[in-house]
């Protein structure tokens, strides 16, 4: 038969053991183990030791549901992708989201916080069910509804790209330097003998792309040569937009397009229409290449995955009371085989 409980007798049943049980074992009253454990009140530190201590040899484990009670946090933060219908969404978004997600999952483990990543596409709410404290909005659009959503529910957001509404400019974000980065390309292109650069753009009215497309005039305007912008329609094949630039009287002799499913676009319509790469034509495209290649695209890099960071440190900064800055992250030149430079 069991003796009487002294202040450390363990219990023996199978029940996941409680503060009341800490309490209990301590001689102490609930208030003051529930200070102890979360460094809260005016505990001694030695009672906040012993206290600890005694926790760690019963075997006690938070209750989750009671500390997101306690404290209001869950601990947990999200990451919305978009652009999930997309056709560039399986050759170029996924493999950035990949890396930016992982990014954003090793700080936010590094800090104690765990990362969901959510669905963002239209005609879903599920993110709106999860518990989360805040939420990383990847290439917020024009009256992004998940933006919208998100400041209605009081969550701390921190966006990939920075939000177009004005009402939503005191959100802080991370965001690819187009400004300097596409000058940095297509002065590539011009140094290797290209006089009428065209830009191959998408439906996706976000930050990069509209910086892109300002950066892509002004360069136009500054050097004096010719502008000739093609869009890829919503829902429209990406080689249906190559071949209309390609096949047009005043061809281009050099492209850029905004991501790899473009640029591989430009390089099956040329080969369709006999244009010699890189002689005739010279494509450069905006992804990812690892360190020492040479791709077939000559590319304009982003650093997914140190964005990612960025973005998952900036918010849970947010959420310990910080106002962080936004952050400009520069792009890299990859030369490849689709320039001659």
């Amino acid at each position: 038969m069991a003796g009487p409980a002294g202040p450390h007798h363990v219990p023996e049943t199978a029940r996941s053991v409680g503060i009341k049980d800490v309490a209990r074992a301590a001689g102490l009253s609930i208030t003051t183990v529930s200070h102890a454990l979360n460094g809260k009140g005016k505990v001694s530190a030695r009672t906040r030791e012993r206290v600890r201590e005694l926790a760690d040899e019963l075997g006690y484990r938070p209750n989750p549901a009671a500390q997101v009670l306690l404290s209001g946090r869950t601990g947990i933060v999200g990451l919305a992708a978009g652009h999930q219908s997309a056709e560039a969404w399986e050759r170029t978004y996924r493999p950035y989201y990949a890396s930016l997600t992982a990014g954003a999952m090793v700080e936010a483990v590094d800090r104690d916080y765990a990362l969901v990543v959510v669905p963002a596409r239209p005609g879903t709410d599920l993110w709106t069910r999860i518990p989360m404290d805040g939420l990383i909005v990847v290439d917020p659009v024009a009256g992004d509804p998940v933006i919208a959503e998100a400041v209605r529910r009081g969550l701390a957001l921190v966006t990939d790209g920075r939000p177009l509404d004005p009402e939503h400019a005191r959100i802080p974000y991370v965001h690819s330097d187009m400004t300097a980065g596409l000058p940095l390309v297509l002065d590539h292109l011009y140094d290797c003998g290209a006089r009428r650069t065209g830009l191959l753009t998408g439906p996706e009215l976000d930050s990069y792309t509209l910086d892109s497309e300002q950066a892509y005039a002004r360069w136009c305007t500054e050097r004096g040569l010719p502008a000739r912008v093609e869009r890829v329609r919503d829902g429209e094949p990406a080689r249906d937009a190559a071949r209309r630039l390609l096949a047009a009287g005043d061809r281009p002799d050099a492209v850029h397009a905004l991501n790899e499913t473009y640029g591989e676009a430009l390089l099956a319509a040329a080969e369709e229409l006999g244009i010699a790469i890189p002689d005739d034509l010279q494509v450069t495209a905006m992804g990812d290449a690892e360190p020492g290649t040479r791709p077939a695209l000559t590319l304009l890099t982003l650093a997914p995955r140190r964005i990612g960071a960025l973005c998952a440190g900036m918010l849970i900064d947010l959420l310990n009371g910080r106002a962080p800055e936004p952050v400009q992250v520069p792009c890299a030149l990859v030369p490849g085989d689709s320039t001659r430079g």
